[in-house]
């Protein structure tokens, strides 16, 4: 006779609050984004770069909902480098989730859309706006997310043709954008 095994119980989702990962390599800065998470609701944890961002994404029991990347010393760099990290992990509890990009310049919009920044802040933004945009990503579906990050490309691009097309803009102008 066959022994029965006994059912492995599965813990439910625990509803709470969204869970944030700041990932920010000045302290102060991290500490500042935490608050303002913390204040509107949000459960928060404060890392200083990729590498433990990657570990504390791997590691957490409960799943985090998004990373909001904003490198204050390093800059886009940096992010880019978190966003190529976080999408390339095999681990699905890691590459599945939502990243929020904070860049200095708009010249790396492009690429990071492509690469998979599910949004994007340029410095200097109002915290209201960064509340925002946070809000409306962890809404988003995830079967819409490639939608919208095409969508984000395309406007770029046509700002960029309307640039080019502006005889009034500098003669560089386009390549800001692409």
């Amino acid at each position: 006779m066959l022994k029965r095994q006994p059912k492995t119980e599965t813990k439910p989702e625990v509803a709470g609050p969204p869970r944030i990962l700041v990932v920010d390599d000045n302290p102060d800065a991290c500490r500042l984004l935490g608050k303002l998470f913390r204040k509107v609701g949000y459960e928060v944890a404060e890392v200083g770069d990729h590498d433990v961002a990657l570990i504390t994404l791997m590691n957490e029991p409960n799943p985090i909902s998004a990373v909001v990347a904003s490198f204050s010393l390093a800059g886009n760099t940096a992010c880019l480098k978190l966003l190529d990290a976080v999408r390339h992990t095999p681990d699905p509890k890691v590459h599945g989730r939502k990243v929020i990009l904070i860049l200095d310049t708009p010249r790396q919009q492009m690429f990071s859309w492509q690469s998979g920044a599910d949004e994007i802040l340029l410095r200097p933004y109002p915290a209201t706006e960064m509340l925002t945009k946070v809000a409306q990503a962890l809404e988003r579906p995830d079967a819409d997310r490639p939608g919208y990050r095409r969508a984000m490309v395309d406007s770029l691009r046509e700002q960029a043709h309307r640039q080019i097309a502006d005889p009034t803009l500098p003669a560089n102008a386009a390549q800001f954008w692409m």
